[in-house]
This record gives structure tokens, sequence and C-alpha cells, in this order.
């Protein structure tokens, strides 16, 4: 039997569909998108109100994964990894730190990952001191939970049925981040899910 949980969730708050209501303001767009997705990603210098992401999540008793996202050059630069850290640092056990990597980390950049919680995905295979798992041809490597980005929404339903049973191999609680899907897709892939049982 399998272990697959998806709290499924989007790249950013910019659903450019019917999401929000008109008149909502927009420091409210997490707190009403929080309600119906159980998880979100953002770049780790995203121009959202982190402070207040942060407060919300302290504030709710509902399960929800934040998934800060950082680009490869910026993790692999100890410099520019600890200057992006030092602005969440004191919230660090609110968030995932996630990048989709091209290289291997040095043992620098794991040191001062060490306290965070991880989450890398590569098309190349690494020696890392994580969990890992694979997947449609993506290795996971993580140290509370795995994050899986997926390109796009996942195309029609019977795609969107087949990409998850392969993502399901994962065999674990997991993450999954469908970047640029609109709402519509969103409440899709999470029917199919739960339909199969995820």
């Amino acid at each position: 039997m399998s272990e697959t949980e998806f709290l499924i969730g989007r790249r950013g708050l910019d659903l450019i569909d019917d999401f929000y209501p008109d008149d909502l303001p927009s420091e409210w767009r997490f707190d009403f998108y929080s309600t119906l997705f159980k998880a979100l990603s953002l770049p780790i210098d995203t121009k959202e109100d982190l402070e207040l992401i942060f407060e919300e999540l302290e504030d709710s008793d509902e399960e929800f994964e934040l998934v800060l996202t950082i680009e490869s050059h910026q993790l692999l630069d100890i410099n520019t990894l600890s200057t992006l850290l030092s602005v969440v640092e004191p919230y660090q056990s609110w968030f995932i730190l996630s990048c989709e990597l091209d290289q291997q980390p040095s043992a620098e950049v794991m040191a001062l990952l060490g306290a965070y919680r991880v989450s890398f995905q590569s098309d190349i295979q690494y020696d890392l001191n994580l969990n890992n798992k694979q997947a449609m041809g993506q290795y996971l490597y993580y140290s509370h939970l795995p994050v899986f980005n997926m390109q796009g929404s996942g195309g029609v339903d019977r795609q969107m049925r087949v990409n998850i049973e392969k993502i399901a191999e994962i065999n674990a609680r997991t993450i999954l981040i469908c970047k640029d899907a609109e709402s519509e897709a969103l409440h899709k892939i999470r029917v199919i899910a739960e339909i199969l049982g995820y």
C-alpha cells in the first residue's frame, strides 16, 4: 500500500483566474489561499510580506507547508546563501528551503543548511547525506518532507492522473508544487489525487 499523501499547492500567490474575490485586499491573499490549498512555494527573495505569512502560519491550527525556493546559483555561493538565510533564519521552523540543483552543494553549504528543513530536486544523482526518493526521472533529497516541482498544470485530466500516479512512486508524504497551475487545475489535481487515495 502506498504511503504517499500529497500536500498540493503552486508557485506564487499571483493567480490570474477568478480565484480571489475582487474586493480582497492584497495582504489577505495568503490567508484566502491557505484555506483551500495546503502548500505554497515562494522565492526566498520574494516581494510578498514573509513576516505576515509567518505570523499567519504561527496563528493557524491548519496544516500548511510553506516552501521557500532558492536558485541553484544562490545556494551554491556561500556568501549569497548566508545573506538570504539571514533574513529568514528566525523563522526556519516555518518553511522548507527548496532548490532544483544542477550541481552538488559543497560540504560548507550543507553545514550552513544543517539547521534548516531542506528539499532538493535534480535530474542528476548526487551523494548527499539526506533522505532520498526518485520519481519521473527526478531525484529528491530531503530532511523533512520531499518537495516535487511539477512543470505546468499537468495538462488534460488523463495526463494529470498519469503524472500523479508516477509521482506517487515517491511513497512518502510529499509536497506537490504545480508550478504555473491556476486554481481550476489545482482543484482538479487535488480531486484526482484524492480519488486515487493520495
